[in-house]
């Protein structure tokens, strides 16, 4: 619930298109009898339409192909662990990935990774797939814009 509200926050467009697709998704899967996609759809409570759980992994530099590029994904990590690193170096950048950090960027554009740490540690990804947008009848969303402005 956490992330939703940040990207409430961060990228206003990305968060009602998310809200759209699972609506849609509601209706196709009430429309076409799928009970299995009703079901799951009542206890999915984030407008995220995808998540990976990652532990004690480490992920090597890379970008995300089948994510929207405009958007977002936030990712988020607990654990009893120390010293993990969070790189992006095509932006130069190498951040500490603490217990409760929550980072923001569109992993399709920037190329990212995670150090191996030392402990437990487990990180949700959560994305929206392109496909996913797609299927449900949905333009992705635009840009995030500090102004504003739509």
């Amino acid at each position: 619930a956490i992330a939703t509200a940040a990207l409430r926050i961060m990228h206003p467009q990305q968060y009602w298109t998310g809200l759209q697709a699972f609506a849609s998704l509601r209706d196709k899967a009430g429309s076409k009898e799928l009970l299995k996609m009703s079901e799951t759809l009542q206890y999915w409570a984030m407008v995220f339409n995808s998540l990976t759980v990652i532990c004690n992994w480490e992920t090597p530099n890379h970008r995300d192909h089948s994510l929207i590029p405009t958007c977002f994904d936030i990712l988020t990590s607990v654990g009893n662990y120390s010293n993990a690193r969070m790189s992006m170096p095509s932006l130069q950048l190498e951040f500490r990935y603490d217990p409760g950090c929550m980072i923001a960027f569109s992993g399709r554009i920037i190329r990212h990774g995670v150090h191996a740490v030392e402990g437990d540690q487990i990180a949700w990804a959560w994305y929206m797939r392109d496909a996913v947008h797609i299927y449900a009848g949905i333009p992705s969303c635009g840009w995030a814009r500090l102004d504003g402005k739509k």
